[in-house]
């Protein structure tokens, strides 16, 4: 799967997400963008593609209307082609055509796809226990009963014309419980409806916010009382700000909660209306999918391999320290990851084998000085600082690289672009030029080429040959 970069991810920005998610204060919002599915063409062959692209192009064939390359790659596409189809279309019970149409279409795509990684990535993240999902299929709840460790899920659907819903707003917030409210409605559920055009959409936020109190106060509740983070939503202006309203006891310019947009709204009044009143709304922009990534490398992580763990065989296996800063974790992460696995016996990645009580500056330098080879995380992030640990860090391995005779000093690009000296202008100057005269490892993203893989697995061979020699 391409993914595009997540630009406007400040540092400032993932903390703050990173901590309300550890706190188990976020609650995700999941709008259209954010389903993305997977669903074999005519030859069999799988491909990915947008749900309710699928089911807005079929439902304009259905009723004879030419589609428009702009309505079908709108977030809100669906919207837009019933709102298209009332306007050219018309007759007795036009409208329950058109939605007998969208529900046969949704069920008809839910059972011929399945939901595509990101999603369930998304639904696997151990710490949401609660979504919103703006779109009446069932797909997240799909791909959260499949994901692994999946616990039974709870399913609320607010509509304007079904009161059952009350018991659902107390047992989905039971503890242990994940759970997902679906806030226009569900055409999974007979009887209930679901917004299926934008005066449907206005309708149930109002009939929400006016039974609030006596049917989901309990989700509503929580909804003002966490974090938000909405993924694929893109809201119009309209949809955005009695959304965002809606989920906030305070004004916005008073509110004490945060919301996180990915991406970040398009529609430029609502963008300029959050940047003027809402100084906790964020916005990140780039692909849902390169959002979920990250979260999922974050929070979905499985350990890193102890190396007590290693076969007895791996004793003599060598060592190694990557170094990195802050704004490249995950590749750096994934990078010690594959070095286990590629046999290095041991990888010292950050501060995390740290003791309560030692002096971290010692430790580090006591660990580059130990290893067997040290790996510089080389990235765009990195030339850019004037200072960091990781500068402290290379000047000590090549101070020790000057006391070995073989390799030790194995640097690593992360950046799309392959490294070369001119695109790197701090890093590029002085003793770390050094750099440049190795052969240097592309690996973008921490994604190592097979050739490379093999590489570092030969060099890890003939360090154990040479140990054993």
């Amino acid at each position: 799967m391409e993914i595009s970069e997540l630009n406007g991810l400040s540092d400032a920005n993932w903390f703050s997400l990173e901590q309300s998610i550890e706190a188990g204060n976020v609650i995700p919002v999941v709008g259209p963008d954010a389903l993305m599915v997977e669903i074999k063409d005519k030859n069999g062959d799988i491909s990915t593609e947008s749900f309710y692209r699928l089911v807005t192009l079929d439902l304009l064939k259905a009723f004879q209307l030419d589609h428009q390359p702009e309505l079908l790659d709108h977030t809100w596409s669906l919207h837009k082609a019933v709102t298209a189809i009332l306007t050219n279309k018309s007759g007795p019970g036009i409208e329950q055509r058109v939605r007998r149409e969208v529900s046969r279409l949704i069920t008809y795509y839910s059972e011929a796809s399945r939901p595509a990684e990101s999603l369930r990535l998304l639904a696997g993240i151990p710490t949401f226990s609660l979504f919103v999902s703006l779109t009446p299929d069932n797909l997240l709840q799909r791909a959260m009963t499949t994901s692994e460790g999946a616990t039974e899920v709870c399913i609320s659907a607010f509509s304007p014309r079904d009161a059952s819903e009350s018991v659902a707003d107390l047992s989905i917030l039971r503890q242990g419980e994940r759970g997902i409210f679906q806030i226009l409605g569900a055409c999974t559920n007979v009887g209930s409806g679901f917004a299926m055009h934008e005066e449907d959409a206005v309708e149930y936020l109002y009939r929400l916010h006016s039974d609030s109190a006596r049917r989901f106060g309990n989700i509503l509740s929580e909804l003002r009382r966490r974090d938000l983070l909405f993924i694929g939503c893109n809201f119009p202006d309209w949809l955005g700000r009695t959304m965002l309203r809606l989920v906030n006891d305070n004004r916005f310019y008073a509110k004490d909660t945060q919301e996180f947009l990915c991406p970040s709204v398009s529609d430029a009044g609502l963008s300029s209306f959050l940047t003027q009143y809402s100084p906790n709304t964020l916005g990140f922009e780039g692909q849902p999918e390169a959002l979920i990534l990250k979260l999922a490398n974050r929070f979905n992580r499985a350990p890193l391999p102890q190396p007590q763990k290693l076969q007895s065989n791996n004793q003599l296996a060598p060592t190694a320290f990557v170094s990195y800063a802050s704004e490249n974790a995950e590749p750096a992460r994934q990078i010690a990851d594959i070095l286990l696995n590629l046999g290095f016996r041991d990888v010292w990645l950050d501060k995390k084998k740290l003791i309560g009580g030692d002096d971290w500056s010692d430790r580090i330098d006591e660990a580059i000085i130990k290893s067997d080879f040290f790996i510089p995380i080389l990235s765009q992030q990195a030339d850019s600082r004037r200072e960091g640990v990781f500068w402290d860090e290379w000047k000590t391995a090549l101070e020790r690289a000057r006391r070995i005779k073989d390799a030790y000093l194995l640097p690593v690009c992360i950046d799309k672009e392959p490294p070369s000296k001119s695109r790197y202008r701090r890093i590029s100057d002085g003793d770390t030029a050094v750099f440049f005269d190795k052969h240097l490892i592309h690996a973008p993203n921490g994604e190592l080429r097979p050739e490379d893989r093999d590489a570092l697995s030969e060099r890890c061979r003939r360090f154990l040959e040479d140990s054993h020699g």
